[in-house]
């Protein structure tokens, strides 16, 4: 018997179906060279993955439990595939089952744990280098150190819809259930495939958004020292752009006419925009601070009384956090059309001062020696510029003195004024100088009365 018999020799049969020696062979050598591979993924493969990117128990028994059921499947698949016992799961004409195989049945089952295995995997790998850069960036204090106790922004709640929605565009491919959906936007129709695709588009527009600022863009920040405030309107107006973009692109996959859509709000927006005037007020207002970037992220701004820190810019509104930690939601208009002192626009520092008075006949001398000690022993108080101690008028009831110093600490501030009226309280206490009350001399003049009749 020659090798071509003997492979196409029946090794035994399994209902109706023939199975060759060959097949047989085929199946045999595949089955074995997949458990020599499961051997080398678990022991060896799996294990060198653990050590640099799993930390926990928890995450590595799931791994390996996915990793078990996917080669299980394909396990599965050989012997299906490769004997002749792939049959339909129904008899029946014109129905959907009788389409379906047992092996769809199975590739289905194996794009699903491989997507939940890709999920798994993927997102503790990215979830953990991310962590980890942010973390260096914040001790280097790089981009967004100042959101650094902030919501912080999860990698696996970009992959996870990513990873299920091209598995389940598979399974449905497999699964023949691509049926036409009749839509009112468009005379055509369109199917569920393409609604999935439609928001795989804003899905990975969303990811390629993360890479850009976060991945991409953070070396070239940190390499021409850029400041936090330019790094977030860079990254927001990238993502206004490219934002709009993709939902363009989205609306025109789906079979939306643009032309139209766009002719329609055009008359909308005018009657809406009557109504909502300040709304796009504060719209355009905020373009405006992204594009020139008079308020960024970070500044210290007085309005009208109000101090805060600002947190956050948005496409209408912004955040400032007040001294108080109370969050301050301000349009976008107030920080464009009026009055606003931008404590640290141009210099991290400022000036402040602190007024004091002594009483007359106190050494002036030594006033100014004790004031120029107490600003200068301040930890929290620059030492170039030096403070500057002013003689600043011969006042009704004391002699008036100002401290003139700069500080980086401008929210707070009013914590360093009250840490150096403590320390010249004491400080004049100790050297015996006075700081007066108010005091008025009142003189009564008396009058010569006019003579009495009596």
């Amino acid at each position: 018997m020659d090798f071509m018999d003997f492979w196409g020799q029946v090794a035994f049969r399994l209902g109706e179906q023939q199975i060759l020696m060959g097949r047989l062979i085929t199946v045999t050598t595949a089955l074995v060279i997949l458990a020599v591979l499961t051997f080398f993924l678990r022991r060896k493969w799996l294990e060198r993955f653990f050590e640099h990117e799993v930390n926990s128990e928890k995450g590595r028994r799931r791994i390996r439990r996915l990793t078990t059921v996917c080669l299980a499947l394909i396990a599965v698949l050989i012997v299906t595939l490769g004997l002749p016992a792939d049959f339909a799961l129904s008899n029946a004409q014109d129905s959907l089952f009788s389409r379906l195989k047992l092996s769809t049945i199975f590739e289905a089952l194996l794009i699903y744990y491989i997507a939940r295995l890709v999920d798994e995997g993927l997102s503790d790998l990215l979830t953990r280098r991310y962590q980890q850069r942010r973390e260096q960036q914040i001790q280097e204090g790089g981009l967004y150190q100042i959101q650094a106790g902030g919501s912080k922004v999860s990698v696996s709640h970009i992959v996870q819809p990513i990873v299920y929605l091209i598995a389940l565009t598979f399974i449905i491919q497999q699964l023949q259930l691509d049926f036409p959906i009749s839509v009112p936007w468009s005379t055509e129709g369109t199917s569920l495939n393409t609604i999935l695709s439609a928001a795989l588009i804003l899905l990975f527009t969303r990811l390629l958004l993360w890479v850009l600022t976060e991945i991409i863009l953070y070396p070239y920040y940190k390499q021409k020292e850029i400041n936090v405030g330019s790094q977030y309107a860079i990254n927001r107006l990238l993502t206004y752009f490219i934002l709009v973009i993709a939902i363009l692109a989205t609306l025109q996959y789906v079979g939306i006419n643009l032309t139209v859509l766009l002719g329609g709000a055009a008359a909308l927006l005018v009657g809406i925009g009557l109504g909502l005037q300040q709304t796009f007020n504060d719209l355009i207002c905020g373009i405006i601070l992204l594009f020139e970037r008079t308020v960024e992220l970070g500044d210290i701004v007085d309005m009208n009384g109000l101090v805060g820190t600002v947190k956050k810019i948005g496409i209408r509104t912004s955040l400032v956090e007040t001294r108080d930690n109370v969050s301050v939601i301000v349009p976008n208009s107030k920080l464009v059309a009026d009055n606003v002192i931008n404590w640290s626009h141009f210099d991290s520092k400022a000036r402040f001062n602190v007024t004091v008075g002594v009483a007359y006949g106190s050494d002036t001398a030594l006033v100014k020696e004790i004031l120029m000690e107490v600003a200068t022993s301040h930890p929290k108080i620059v030492r170039r510029p030096q403070p500057i101690v002013r003689f600043v008028n011969f006042g009704d009831s004391s002699l008036d003195f100002e401290i003139l110093f700069w500080s980086r600490s401008l929210i707070e501030i009013e914590d360093v004024r009250s840490d150096l009226r403590f320390e010249i309280d004491r400080r004049f206490r100790e050297s015996k100088i006075t700081i007066p009350f108010p005091q008025r001399d009142v003189w009564i003049k008396k009058e010569d009365l006019p003579p009495s009749d009596a």
